[in-house]
């Protein structure tokens, strides 16, 4: 049991269990093994207490934890066809054709940058949106439906950043040089673009440029500049664990721009139309709803 007693320091990142999305799931209940809860509530042998009357078909729209909701925005995008193979409102151009100045690059940030970034680098391998709520100063009880709005844009991007890996199936920089080895467990998908770039840079645009919008100019401003350092953070870290050439950063980027400048122009287009006509109706109430957080 002792050699267990290393992962007792990662029980402190609990907190950040609900900013990143996760409903719960790092809190677990405790029963008991002889008194179950559900015999105190119906002890064996009495009257069934009545159960609740089922509710409406459907489920409430504040039911939806932001994670699942993220999912939701989606799917939603997906089936308004902004992308489809390399033809479409949303491409991006081909990766370099030559990776040798991206890997000179990779080797400098491993050699120089790598033992101080490596915290960071590893707390942001699978989850950053907690950071964004940090940096806003929100959580998903005070704001929770910008928390949706974040973690629909991440999964946004996700979806279009795994769309073109896979039509351009560049290789990982540590195919190409096996020493750059990183230390997180690199992903079995393509490189180009990257993914936590596109994500980083997408909701870094919707955020300032959707959701604060009744904030005053100055601070609207000052905050839309931090969140795009934070973004630049999150994908630079890509880099310098060696899973992300700087291209593939800046392919997510351009990629980002792309989706935002399109969901843009869906969300206007949308407005003239009849609500069970529009392309991104859920996504259009998750945003209109979060900016009423920002008054």
């Amino acid at each position: 049991m002792t050699g267990n007693t290393g992962n007792t320091g990662n029980t402190g990142n609990t907190g950040n269990t609900g900013n990143a999305g996760d409903p719960g799931g790092g809190v677990v209940f405790a029963d008991r093994a002889g008194r179950p809860l559900v015999n105190a509530l119906d002890p064996p042998g009495t009257q069934p207490l009545p159960i609740i009357p089922p509710t409406p078909q459907g489920y409430a729209d504040r039911s939806w934890a932001a994670m699942w909701y993220g999912w939701r925005l989606m799917v939603e995008f997906a089936q308004a066809g902004l992308i489809q193979r390399n033809v479409g409102t949303i491409t991006m151009p081909e990766p370099p054709a030559d990776s040798q100045a991206d890997m000179d690059a990779l080797f400098a940030l491993a050699r120089q940058e790598r033992a101080d970034a490596l915290d960071e680098i590893v707390a942001q391998k699978d989850e950053f949106i907690s950071l964004f709520m940090a940096l806003l100063n929100a959580a998903p009880h005070s704001r929770p439906h910008t928390h949706r709005v974040i973690a629909g844009a991440s999964n946004i991007a996700l979806y279009a950043a795994m769309h073109f890996k896979g039509w351009f199936k560049r290789q990982r920089p540590f195919e190409l040089y096996p020493l750059l080895l990183s230390p997180v467990l690199s992903p079995g998908h393509a490189s180009y673009p990257s993914g936590h770039a596109t994500q980083a840079h997408l909701i870094a645009r919707v955020v300032g440029d959707l959701v604060l919008v009744n904030l005053p100019a100055a601070a609207r401003n000052v905050m839309s500049r931090h969140l795009d350092r934070l973004a630049e953070r999150i994908a630079r870290n890509r880099e310098i664990a060696g899973l992300h050439y700087p291209s593939d950063t800046a392919g997510g980027q351009a990629l980002a721009q792309n989706i935002f400048a399109a969901l843009d122009n869906t969300l206007q287009a949308d407005l003239d139309l009849a609500p069970d006509q529009r392309k991104l109706p859920t996504f259009h109430a998750a945003i209109t709803a979060a900016q009423e957080e920002w008054p």
